[in-house]
C-alpha cells in the first residue's frame, strides 16, 4: 500500500509517520502551560483542520496554542485557547491520520495558494533591494534570502482568511474550491475571480516581516 502523505497548506509530509514525529518532537519542546511560538502556532493550525472534530474544537476561532495535561490521560497534549476565552484540548495523532480534509481546510489553502507567487516576488524584492541581509523583525539576525521567511504578523493568516469571508458575506460551499490539475493535492478556487478578489482583500490588509527560518 502507498504511503498516505500529510498535505497542509505550508507542508506536505510524504508519510503519516512523518509527521507524526514532526508534531510529537514540536510537543515536547514546550513545558506544561507555555503557549506555542508563532512558527509552530501557523503549523499546527492548519493540522488542526484535518481533526475529525475541527468545526468543535476550532469554534469562534482560535487566539493561542499551549500544552498542558491531558484530561483523559496521564500525559500532555496540545490545547487551544479561542477568541471567547474557552480552550479545549486535541490530539495531533487524531490530526494527522485524521479525516478527508474539510472544506475549511481547503478554503483556507485556497486563500494561501491564491497570494503565495506574490509573496515570493515581494520577499525577492526586498533582499534584492538589501543585498547585505535583512535583521530578523524578532531578533535583529541578518538573514539572506535562503535563511529567512517571510511571514504575516498581525492579522495572522487565518484572521485575515476570516475577515474575507466575512467582508464578502460567503457562505463557504464545496464548489468555490478544486483540485489544481497542475500541483497534484493542491487545492485552489474555481473561480479565478475570487482568487483576485482575495488578492486584493489580503493585500488592503496584511502586514509580513522578514523572520530568520526557524531550523526544527
Amino acid at each position: 500500500m502507498p504511503a498516505k502523505p500529510v498535505v497542509l497548506p505550508s507542508k506536505t509530509f510524504p508519510k503519516q509517520a512523518e509527521a507524526t514525529a514532526f508534531f510529537k518532537a514540536m510537543l515536547a519542546r514546550y513545558a506544561d502551560g507555555e503557549f506555542l511560538n508563532s512558527d509552530d502556532e501557523d503549523i499546527l493550525y492548519e493540522l488542526l483542520q484535518r481533526h475529525p472534530d475541527a468545526e468543535q474544537k476550532i469554534g469562534l476561532g482560535v487566539k493561542g496554542f499551549f500544552k498542558n495535561k491531558s484530561p483523559d490521560h496521564p500525559t500532555s497534549c496540545f490545547h487551544l485557547l479561542r477568541i471567547d476565552g474557552s480552550t479545549t484540548d486535541f490530539g495531533y495523532p487524531a490530526c494527522v491520520s485524521g479525516r478527508a480534509r474539510s472544506l475549511r481546510h481547503d478554503f483556507y489553502e485556497a486563500c494561501r495558494r491564491s497570494v503565495v507567487v506574490e509573496l515570493m516576488a515581494q520577499k525577492q524584492q526586498l533582499f534584492d533591494m538589501s543585498p547585505d541581509g535583512i535583521p530578523c523583525v524578532r531578533t535583529g539576525e541578518i538573514t539572506n534570502i535562503h535563511t529567512s521567511e517571510y511571514r504575516h504578523t498581525e492579522p495572522r493568516f487565518r484572521d485575515i482568511v476570516k475577515g474575507f469571508i466575512q467582508a464578502k458575506n460567503l457562505v463557504v460551499d464545496p464548489s468555490m474550491v478544486t483540485i489544481s490539475q497542475d500541483m497534484q493535492y493542491t487545492t485552489i478556487f474555481t473561480d479565478p475571480a475570487m482568487a483576485v478578489d482575495f488578492s486584493n482583500y489580503h493585500e488592503t490588509v496584511a502586514k509580513l516581516a522578514i523572520f530568520k527560518k526557524h531550523v526544527r
